[in-house]
């Protein structure tokens, strides 16, 4: 569902993306998601689902816009987008998959920054445990954020699908002054730091902010 979601979003072109269709998609996902509580439980059932499993029909799954052959896509690409999207774009895509709730694609196919994100980001406990909200969803600006809270920390991730720079579209009730750790993908570096002033985030690109 939600990859589907993805790939129908970044095979339209830039300007015709609808962040609207992200905040359905992954709503839908975040209400069929069951509560993790038994790690070595759910690794067995995964086990025994994968075993007996039928094998998958790449072609059914594939996105029906995509001509591009998949000797022709960027690394950590998956084999069903087209080789069109910018090194943003991609970055973007890896995100949109991986600082979520919901499951991963495998490891070997995202780049080392965001792996390096993720591991960041899951010193505060497994993404799988955040509870997750999504609280800016602004289709004229094409902006998309959401909300990941552990028990000690609390992390937004913020995108811009635009070609526009625009103020983090951080939630209301966030303070001017405080004390966060900012990650962004189009200069990927942790710098902790207290806010003094406005944040912007330019375009296609995205921002994680975490208060711990």
């Amino acid at each position: 569902m939600w990859n589907n979601a993805l790939c129908n979003f970044f095979t339209v072109n830039s300007d015709k993306r609808d962040v609207e269709l992200l905040h359905e998609a992954l709503t839908n996902a975040l209400g069929d998601k069951e509560p993790v509580f038994d790690e070595e439980a759910v690794a067995k059932e995964i086990v025994a689902k994968e075993s007996t499993a039928e094998p998958t029909n790449i072609t059914e799954q594939a996105c029906s816009a995509v001509t591009s052959s998949s000797a022709n896509l960027p690394a950590g690409l998956p084999s069903n987008l087209s080789s069109s999207l910018s090194g943003r774009e991609t970055r973007l895509l890896e995100m949109l998959q991986a600082v979520t709730v919901l499951p991963s694609p495998p490891s070997n196919t995202m780049s080392a920054d965001v792996l390096t994100l993720t591991s960041f980001i899951e010193q505060y406990g497994p993404l799988a445990r955040a509870d997750m909200r999504i609280y800016e969803v602004d289709v004229a600006n094409q902006l998309f954020a959401y909300e990941l809270r552990f028990e000690d920390a609390r992390a937004y991730v913020m995108y811009n699908f635009s070609f526009d720079t625009h103020p983090l579209p951080l939630p209301l009730g966030f303070m001017a002054s405080t004390k966060v750790t900012l990650y962004r993908t189009d200069n990927p570096e942790f710098k902790r730091f207290v806010t003094s002033g406005p944040l912007s985030i330019t375009y296609h690109s995205a921002v994680v902010v975490i208060v711990d």
